[in-house]
């Protein structure tokens, strides 16, 4: 195991507990390079699930997001409010988005943090909480969609539609009109920076998110002139964990393509 994540003896990783916006304590994790030669760029992972079901685990970390920090990123995340150690009840697109606005108070307070380098990807549900985040900060410099909705009314699996009930605020009295405001695709018009750029990745075989949501996204941003690619990995579903691999490698070559990031460590 030494051998396989070789790599964490390069980085440190902390649980966050922190004061959102309204002082709800609401848990997140931090991962940082060790002893960075220069200011290092941020990625802010947005999480998938809701309420405790979805919260990032360390398996997760230590697979995925530590691969990052390694690369020289500071990534920080929310556990979002409503989850295990968290207090108040998560909502999409509301007060839980705002979470993830709270943690730029502490990207700010990072001395090694390098804040005009500022990207953000969300996987699943994390895909609504990146739009709606991109409705309220300019910070953000490029944003990665993982296998995430573009109309949340449009989903094959009736389920959902119980997690919006229970999600969404006011989505009893009219779903049509509070499901817009909670969409991706409905939020593109209202983009603060209008220099952002997108890398959309999908599973063709995702039977949670169908891919069709990702080819949406691209085609509108693409349409509003905003740098977008889109990826979509042949033979895997919502997870995309049996091709990881080709999943790093993308990320990282668009992150360091649009934060113009150089020499950092190659792993």
């Amino acid at each position: 195991m030494k051998t396989i994540h070789k790599h964490l003896n390069n980085i440190n990783i902390y649980d966050l507990k922190y004061n959102s916006f309204d002082n709800t304590k609401v848990k997140g994790f931090l991962i940082v390079p060790n002893n960075p030669q220069k200011k290092c760029p941020v990625l802010i992972f947005n999480r998938g699930g809701n309420g405790s079901y979805g919260m990032v685990s360390e398996p997760f970390i230590i697979k995925f997001l530590s691969r990052f920090a390694n690369k020289g990123f500071i990534v920080i995340g929310s556990q979002l409010r409503g989850s295990e150690g968290s207090e108040g009840i998560d909502d999409f697109g509301g007060k839980s988005s705002d979470d993830v606005l709270a943690l730029f108070k502490i990207i700010n307070d990072l001395k090694i943090a390098d804040t005009t380098k500022i990207a953000q990807m969300g996987w699943s549900r994390g895909g609504i909480t990146n739009f709606q985040l991109l409705k309220k900060t300019n910070k953000i410099k490029t944003t990665i969609n993982i296998a995430g909705p573009s109309d949340i009314l449009k989903t094959d699996r009736k389920e959902m539609f119980t997690v919006y009930r229970n999600r969404i605020k006011n989505y009893t009295i009219d779903s049509v009109f509070y499901s817009k405001r909670v969409s991706p695709i409905f939020q593109i018009d209202s983009i603060k920076n209008k220099t952002e750029s997108f890398l959309f990745l999908h599973g063709k075989k995702d039977d949670k998110v169908n891919v069709s949501n990702s080819y949406e996204l691209f085609e509108k941003t693409k349409k509003e002139k905003y740098k977008s690619k889109l990826v979509i990995i042949e033979d895997s579903d919502h997870s995309l964990f049996d091709q990881i691999e080709k999943v790093i490698q993308e990320i990282k070559n668009w992150l360091n393509s649009e934060l113009s990031i150089t020499n950092q460590n190659t792993e």
